[in-house]
């Protein structure tokens, strides 16, 4: 066949190529290159087929490529050539399922900076239209029921669109051509209002009648309640939220009644990055993460400067209280790579942020949450939920919460079905990258591509079962690894139930069939009991082993590594509850090199809220050498502090200490967690973790005091572990001959612990590596999980 000899051609294009408006750009380049043909969804892929010469099909495919969505990521393109059909046209075609393919899904967008216009436009037709989209932004996965992404594969297909709506999505100029989320005032979902407190409870549809603005109408009920100190609850993309004015300490303080929440922060949600420069520390990594599609809550530094930043008090020319202590002037300049504090903010009540320095700070991803922030200013915005229950999706969930709490005085709901809950993703800045501490929306189901299982075909499929804490289950197909919403703990009936619903969701929409079941050696964490139920093939890993995996995962690492992994707890072959690990990690197996020495705990895994008792634990062990294999932290000087203050002064105190000494109701334990609630309560900071690591972050917190004794004891022994770090890293190299580091663990979300780390080793010729697009903490377990499973078949089959 000459080149240019007319011929056909079926090219499939994968990656992140469906519900990004690739269709569409595929219909316009076709067009401008006068190509004949159809371009649909066929299960996970793009597939154009076309008519033209060689070098006609070469220009089309090289401008596609060029052009593709902003939002697109093309990971392949395959091209056959199969004879000559006769199109007329180029059209987009009804989507097929049929294709067995490996799919690549799109998480959920925020609102475009094209819809954002046209929703602040009187002259445009979506003016205010509260849940305005288009092809490049808006709900994906949480709308999807089914694969390929379409309008009736959606819960969108409950809405008939009108005639302007349906002359936009069948117009090929338009934005909004096959955009399967476009609606307006007149048939899209509406905002309606429900509650006891709300004077006025309609539909909404009066901006639909040219009132021009939303007072008095549910949104402006919502308003006028928030005002007044009220909580209202709000329906988002990916679950409902409850809602309250971040200054008012009353308003904060029933939020927390209704939530069972004591002390963990709050997340703020401002209306933009100016507005978040007015009461935070903001760098340029952490803007892009702020206005990135994924709206993520970014954990920022509070404010220093003329509003003194979030409840903080003048103390005079000698500080300036804080939580956690006196903050000194000295330490205003203590973040050198962000930008200058700019703002004035009104301080917010001390309740929202308590005990954390950190400010959880994120940008609204759609139209309604615009309406309120223009009207209202910054708002506490937090899932909707009993704390550690998975968020509210359900209208008659949310309405029965609302019933039976009297204090959340209305709802701003609608009539969009949520197909899969999303909590909103959480992401910090450590050593100049953008980690992710909690992944779900914006990120969630987008897969993770694990280099080295390449041998895979995509007919090996995978379930991995995650952590009992801020739990994640994964599926696997072939080499990529499918990540879960963010379930959270599985302490209750509840969050099982959800458990449950997630793997038959996941499993069913991206049809997979596991061969293999993968899950923590914990008998009773409920993830392990849940696999076991299923029938499959099961293989056991170590917990700490998985943490080190999921770092080699998303690096490309088979090792072998030196893996340190810290964290709270994590079930041990031995019997004992490891926590501070030093592992040489290789493809599927690894070795435990050394461990934190052993103490002897009172109460296991519940010991893990009392703090004091780690104390008395570390008290008792702390004379005592480590052995063969163990390595210490030197305590004496927070020993010396804690006699001096009488720190551990209490009855309690002693009756852990007789059960200690007796060995009654005790097991050991290397856990790094458990030490760092030690320090903070050997040193009087706090003696009891009100929720999961607040003593940790409350260490964290006054290490950063350089100019007070308690500041220099708390810093003194971050870098103290750090130094430990490397001083095992050396060891496991020169017997070992492994250069290669990987830190993973709950522990690592310690910034100061982590970087410290990062310097010495980095100093000391290290090559290290560590969580970035997968939590450290437990939320990652599940592709660590899966690693190992791919590994270990990988294995077999050689």
């Amino acid at each position: 066949m000459s080149a240019n000899s007319i011929r056909t051609e079926v090219i499939t294009l994968r990656g992140l190529v469906q519900g990004v408006g690739f269709r569409p750009t595929v219909y316009r380049i076709a067009q401008r290159h006068g190509i004949k043909g159809r371009v649909r969804n066929m299960g996970g892929v793009l597939q154009v087929v076309c008519t033209g010469t060689a070098d006609e099909i070469d220009a089309f495919v090289g401008a596609i490529v060029l052009r593709k969505p902003i939002m697109a990521r093309i990971e392949g393109v395959e091209r056959e050539v199969i004879g000559t059909t006769v199109f007329h046209d180029f059209s987009i075609a009804q989507s097929s399922a049929e294709e067995d393919e490996i799919a690549i899904v799109p998480a959920d967008i925020a609102i475009c900076d094209g819809c954002l216009a046209e929703f602040y436009d009187k002259d445009n037709p979506r003016y205010l239209h509260p849940f305005i989209s288009c092809t490049n932004c808006g709900p994906r996965f949480s709308i999807m029921e089914e694969l390929p992404y379409d309008r009736n594969t959606t819960t969108m297909d409950d809405f008939q669109m009108c005639d302007f709506c349906m002359g936009e999505y069948t117009e090929p100029a338009s934005r909004r051509y096959h955009a399967q989320t476009v609606s307006c005032l007149s048939c899209g979902p509406m905002v309606e209002g429900k509650g006891s407190g709300f004077r006025i409870q309609d539909s909404g549809r009066s901006r639909a009648e040219g009132q021009g603005n939303w007072e008095g109408d549910v949104v402006g009920e919502a308003v006028r309640v928030i005002k007044g100190g009220g909580v209202v609850a709000l329906k988002g993309g990916g679950g409902y939220y409850l809602v309250c004015s971040p200054f008012d300490e009353g308003a904060v303080r029933k939020l927390r009644e209704i939530k069972k929440r004591e002390q963990k922060p709050f997340a703020v949600m401002f209306r933009d990055l100016e507005q978040v420069r007015e009461y935070c520390l903001v760098s340029e990594k952490e803007a892009g993460a702020l206005e990135a599609p994924a709206r993520p809550i970014v954990l920022l530094e509070e404010g220093q400067g003329k509003g003194q930043g979030l409840g903080a008090r003048d103390q005079g020319a000698g500080g300036r209280e804080c939580r956690g202590g006196i903050l000194p002037p000295a330490d205003l300049a203590r973040d050198r790579d962000r930008e200058a504090w700019q703002g004035e903010g009104v301080a917010f009540a001390d309740g929202v942020c308590n005990t954390s320095r950190f400010v959880g700070a994120f940008l609204p991803s759609f139209g309604l949450q615009y309406l309120l922030l223009d009207a209202l200013g910054p708002l506490v915005m937090t899932s909707a939920n009993v704390s550690e229950l998975p968020i509210i999706t359900d209208d008659a969930d949310m309405a029965s919460m609302a019933e039976g709490e009297p204090e959340i005085a209305g709802t701003l709901m609608n009539r969009r079905r949520i197909a899969t809950g999303l909590d909103d993703s959480i992401v910090r800045s450590v050593d100049g990258e953008i980690q992710l501490i909690r992944r779900s929306k914006g990120f969630v189901p987008t897969p993770v591509y694990v280099q080295g299982a390449e041998p895979l075909t995509r007919d090996v499929m995978i379930f991995a079962a995650g952590g009992h804490l801020k739990s994640a289950l994964a599926v696997s197909r072939g080499a990529y690894s499918y990540l879960s919403r963010h379930i959270g703990d599985l302490d209750r009936v509840e969050a099982e139930a959800v458990y449950r619903e997630t793997y038959e969701r996941m499993t069913n929409f991206f049809g997979i069939s596991p061969g293999l079941a993968v899950c923590d050696m914990h008998p009773r964490y409920y993830p392990t009991q849940f696999t076991e139920s299923l029938g499959l093939r099961v293989l056991k890993v170590q917990h700490h082993q998985a943490h080190i995996a999921s770092v080699m995962a998303e690096h490309g690492l088979r090792g072998p590594v030196i893996g340190v992994a810290f964290d709270g707890t994590g079930y041990g072959p031995d019997g004992a509850v490891w926590g501070g690990e030093v592992l040489i990690c290789e493809d599927a197996v690894f070795e435990r090199f050394s461990h934190l020495k052993y103490v002897d705990m009172v109460g296991g895994d519940g010991s893990m809220k009392e703090a004091w008792k780690s104390a008395v634990a570390w008290r008792l062990a702390a004379p005592a050498p480590p052995g063969q294999g163990e390595f210490d932290i030197d305590l004496t000087d927070v020993l010396a502090y804690a006699e001096e203050h009488g720190t551990l002064d209490r009855a309690e105190s002693v009756t852990v200490e007789t059960a200690i000494r007796s060995d009654a109701n005790t097991i050991k334990t290397s856990s790094m967690g458990r030490l760092f609630d030690a320090v903070c309560a050997l040193l009087g900071i706090h003696s009891e973790n009100r929720y999961e690591g607040e003593c940790a972050i409350m260490l964290e917190n006054a290490a950063g005091h350089m100019n007070r004794p308690l500041g220099e004891l708390a810093r003194g022994f971050h870098l103290r572990v750090a130094e430990a770090v490397l001083e095992q890293c050396r060891k496991a190299r020169d017997e070992r001959h492994i250069n290669t580091v990987c830190l993973s663990g709950g522990v690592f979300q310690n910034k100061l612990l982590t970087e410290e780390a990062l310097r010495l080793l980095r100093a000391e010729g290290f090559l290290v590596y560590y969580n970035i697009h997968v939590p450290p903490n437990d939320g990652g377990l599940a592709l660590g999980q899966n690693y190992i499973g791919m590994a270990q078949i990988i294995n077999e089959q050689m």
